[in-house]
C-alpha cells in the first residue's frame, strides 16, 4: 500500500482533470474492440462468428472470444479480456485499498515517535535522531495526501465503468454492421487488425486534431 501511494500520488492529483478525456477513452475502446471483431470477420469469409460476442447486462457488460493461437487476434483478443476483467473488478479493489490505507494512516501517525526511539536504540548520533523523525514525518503527511486522493480515484474507476457501459451499447447498435466491413476486409483479403484499421477506417482517423482542422474542406 506504501508504494501505492508514494507513487501514485502524483497520477491520482490530476484524475478529476483527466474526465475530460472520457468520449477519448470510449472512442479507443470502441476502436480496438471493432478492430478484433472485423477481423474475425474478415478470417471467416466475411462472416462474424456470432459465438465469439456475448453482451451482459453486468460488468464487463461483454464477453469477447475471437482468434485462434496462431493468430495475431489472439493477442488483441487476451488484452481486451484482461482489460474487461480488470475494470470488473475494480470497485471492489479500491474499497479494499481504502480500507487498509485508513488502518494504515492511524499506524503513520506513531511512525516519527518510533523512528526516533529506534534511531536511539541502534545509537544513532543524537544529530540525526530530529532528521530520521522528520522525514519519517514528510512521508507519512505524503501518505496522508494520497489517501485524500482515492475518493477521487474511486469516481474515475466509477466513470471508466460507464464509459464502458456506453462503449458496449455502440457496439450492440453497431453488430448488424460487422458482417459488411468483415466481408469489406475479407474481398481485400485483409486479415491483420492494422491492415483493416488501415484500409476501412475513414483515412483521417487518427490524424491530430490540429492537422485535420488545416486540411482544405470539399467545395
Amino acid at each position: 500500500v506504501c508504494v501505492f501511494f508514494f507513487q501514485a500520488e502524483d497520477g491520482i492529483r490530476d484524475a478529476q482533470e483527466s474526465r475530460g478525456l472520457g468520449d477519448v477513452y470510449k472512442r479507443q475502446v470502441y476502436d480496438a474492440i471493432k478492430a478484433l471483431l472485423v477481423t474475425a470477420a474478415a478470417t471467416n469469409e466475411g462472416k462474424f462468428p456470432t459465438s465469439s460476442l456475448e453482451f451482459q447486462e453486468e460488468t464487463p457488460f461483454l464477453v469477447i472470444n475471437c482468434g485462434e493461437k496462431a493468430h495475431e487476434t489472439y493477442d488483441l483478443n487476451e488484452q481486451i479480456k484482461t482489460w474487461l476483467a480488470t475494470i470488473s473488478t475494480a470497485p471492489q479493489k479500491i474499497e479494499e485499498i481504502i480500507t487498509q490505507a485508513q488502518e494504515l494512516s492511524e499506524k503513520a501517525k506513531e511512525f516519527p515517535g518510533k523512528a526516533s526511539d529506534a534511531a536511539k536504540n541502534a545509537n544513532v548520533s543524537t544529530f540525526k535522531i530530529p532528521i530520521a523523525a522528520s522525514n519519517t514525518a514528510v512521508n507519512a503527511q505524503t501518505l496522508a495526501k494520497g489517501i485524500a486522493k482515492l475518493p477521487v480515484l474511486k469516481d474515475a474507476i466509477k466513470s471508466g465503468i460507464e464509459n464502458l457501459k456506453i462503449t458496449v451499447q455502440k457496439l450492440k447498435e453497431d453488430r448488424s454492421k460487422f458482417d459488411e466491413w468483415g466481408k469489406q476486409a475479407y474481398d481485400k483479403k485483409l486479415r491483420l487488425p492494422k491492415e483493416i484499421v488501415t484500409e476501412i477506417w475513414p483515412k483521417d482517423r487518427f490524424k491530430p486534431q490540429e492537422e485535420k482542422q488545416n486540411q482544405p474542406k470539399a467545395k
